[in-house]
């Protein structure tokens, strides 16, 4: 309800200022031979009527004009002043459950006349129809609490401490490996905080799975909360406990979550969530990145408040990544998958997975995904150039393509701060010709200045070394993607090289002309390859591999590499680098399967109809 303090206490003024000691009410016409100012309102209290206009009237009874005062806009009347006599005011409109006032003042008759004011209190009652305050509804909660043990017994030796409630629970149990419920370091510091009881995970992968929970078949926005703590240690959000749901016995989604602290002490984690397809039953998995980190009184409702993440629902089948090639069993080869945060929603997304060859010291292929959320850091490239070992590989490993002193980027030796001490980042030139540093996943579709999404694009894994026969070619088709196909739907890419002839090699930890003492062999890809899936549509919001063949579409680029220092007289049109993807993978000799879960016919085939703005590449 509105207060009108200001104006009540003008008024209280003005009505003082009415008042003489010398005389009374009737009396104060300014010593003129006028009769004395009289004004009255009936009713000075009302309460506005939303069915009948006349019980929404105020008479001014006056012997002088006056005028009207509202004590905000919002108090809306048919007049603003009227003359002598008894004039009817009709309050129109004023806001549900608000309290305004109506002020009437005389005007001035001659210079020595004293006007006189008088107010009405005009209010409404709330809006009938205003929905009731929202309620949340209890889904899930339990606070571990219901018994208590003098030991720490794992989940699987003993359920005593379930005190599991809400209207999505019936039988309920927990499932889970290295987790025991302890009440040393009982919850505390947060809304809730129930104490006693808390899931103690003992190392690192410990996890605890909930049993199902039954969603309310009206839910929208849904709103977990739980008590978090990780002792003497920082809590990183997101890692320190990653969280994940199932929905419908499918697979586990990553689910992110917020906490107001790093701090290690108790604290309320929360995730805010829906689903885009109709979800009956969900169960919730929390994994421990080390030990001595505890959780305690779980809570799932409903909530008013827009979800930060929608999650896709599933059918009750899990996949995996649709771009993930087929792996191969050789020695040579490591699999490697990185995770980073995205720069403004922060959700943690897996940024690419590569099959790095440990013999020829450069990558087989790369694989990621691509979707909007990459793409909240625009094409912002980390300054300088953030180029470091790959974290899951050992510098026998991996292409020495990065300085000895790469902790201490951004390096500050130059008087630019562009520079390394280190100058030997290179690999050594091959039949005089240069190679360069080429990403296989293109740091533009990472973008974002300083972002782990975008300094992982600078390890040697997702690096190889480029001449390109092509010429910009390559570059068309890298911003093709972000500019013209990107949609609802998640694009799949593969990125490649290909050897053909391993004689083609040069040097790492060099300056392209000078080696040092780790400077190792490194092979030279003779070819790169690109591969796209994507869904037609851009629609479907469903998985790829329970998509038609007429539902999803695939295209392949094939660029050979140059090993001459001559310039062909004339570039070849970009449609001579277009193949399908079952193409592509026997010209690799067929020893990886690319899109497994892809119908074999959108494979097969490519259609440049299909593929918005291709036509006009390739005509450029």
């Amino acid at each position: 309800m509105k207060k009108s303090l200001p104006l009540l206490f003008t008024c209280i003024l003005l009505l003082s200022g009415c008042e003489k000691s010398s005389t009374d009410d009737n009396d104060n016409s300014g010593g003129s031979s006028l009769p004395a100012v009289t004004l009255t309102l009936s009713p000075t209290s009302l309460v506005f009527d939303d069915s009948d206009p006349a019980n929404n009237r105020i008479t001014v009874s006056s012997n002088a004009a006056w005028t009207a005062q509202t004590s905000s806009d919002e108090l809306q009347i048919d007049k603003t002043n009227g003359e002598a006599g008894e004039t009817v005011i009709t309050v129109t409109d004023i806001p549900y459950g608000a309290s305004e006032t109506l002020i009437i003042t005389t005007v001035k008759r001659n210079e020595t006349d004293t006007p006189k004011s008088r107010m009405a209190v005009i209010t409404r009652d709330e809006d009938p129809n205003k929905p009731a305050p929202f309620e949340p509804e209890i889904i899930y909660a339990d606070n571990l609490d219901k018994a208590f043990s003098d030991e720490t017994p794992y989940l699987d030796k003993w359920d005593g401490y379930i005190n599991a409630t809400g209207t999505g629970v019936s039988s309920f149990s927990y499932t889970g490996s290295g987790v025991s419920i302890r009440q040393s370091k009982a919850s505390s510091g947060y809304a809730g905080a129930s104490g006693k009881n808390a899931f103690y995970f003992g190392r690192t992968d410990a996890y605890v799975t909930t049993g199902e929970i039954t969603l309310p078949a009206s839910y929208t926005s849904l709103q977990l909360t739980f008590g978090c703590m990780h002792y003497g240690e920082t809590f990183v959000v997101n890692e320190t406990i990653e969280l994940s749901v199932s929905a419908d016995g499918g697979g586990m989604k990553t689910l992110t979550y917020t906490r107001p602290t790093t701090n290690g002490g108790w604290s309320l984690g929360t995730a805010s969530f829906t689903f885009s397809q109709p979800v009956s039953k969900i169960r919730f998995q929390m994994t421990s990145s080390n030990y001595n980190i505890r959780v305690d009184d779980l809570k799932l409702t409903t909530s008013d408040q827009p979800a930060e993440q929608i999650l896709k629902g599933t059918t009750g089948q899990s996949y995996a990544p649709a771009e993930l090639p087929v792996f191969v069993d050789n020695p040579d080869y490591k699999y490697i998958t990185h995770y980073a945060y995205t720069v403004h929603s922060n959700q943690r997304v897996r940024n690419y997975t590569a099959c790095y060859d440990t013999r020829r010291h450069n990558p087989m292929w790369v694989a990621y995904p691509y979707h909007e959320c990459y793409k909240e850091g625009g094409f912002q490239r980390t300054t300088p150039d953030p180029w470091r070992p790959d974290p899951e590989m050992t510098e026998a490993e991996q292409s020495i393509i990065y300085p000895t002193d790469w902790q201490d980027w951004p390096w500050s030796y130059n008087v630019d701060g562009e520079g390394s001490s280190d100058m030997n980042v290179l690999w050594t030139r091959y039949n005089n010709i240069y190679f360069s540093r080429g990403h296989l996943l293109p740091s533009a579709q990472r973008g974002g200045a300083n972002s782990e999404l975008n300094i992982q694009t600078f390890y040697p894994t997702n690096v190889a070394p480029e001449n390109a026969l092509y010429y910009d070619h390559w570059s068309k088709v890298e911003y093709i993607l972000p500019d013209n196909w990107t949609c609802s739907d998640t694009i799949f890419c593969v990125v490649g090289c290909y050897y053909g002839d391993d004689t083609h090699t040069v040097y790492d930890a060099g300056n392209y002309t000078t080696t040092t003492s780790k400077s190792k062999l490194c092979v030279i890809p003779t070819a790169r390859y690109k591969l796209m899936l994507r869904t037609k549509k851009g629609n479907l919001g469903k998985p790829i591999a329970e998509c038609t063949a007429d539902e999803v579409m695939a295209i392949g680029f094939w660029f050979p590499q140059n090993f001459d220092t001559e310039a062909p007289a004339v570039t070849p049109s970009l449609a001579e680098y277009i193949y399908s993807v079952k193409e592509i993978e026997e010209m690799i000799g067929g020893e990886f399967t690319f899109f497994p879960d892809a119908p074999e016919e959108a494979k097969s085939t490519v259609n440049i109809a299909d593929w918005p703005e291709l036509q006009n590449t390739i005509n450029e």
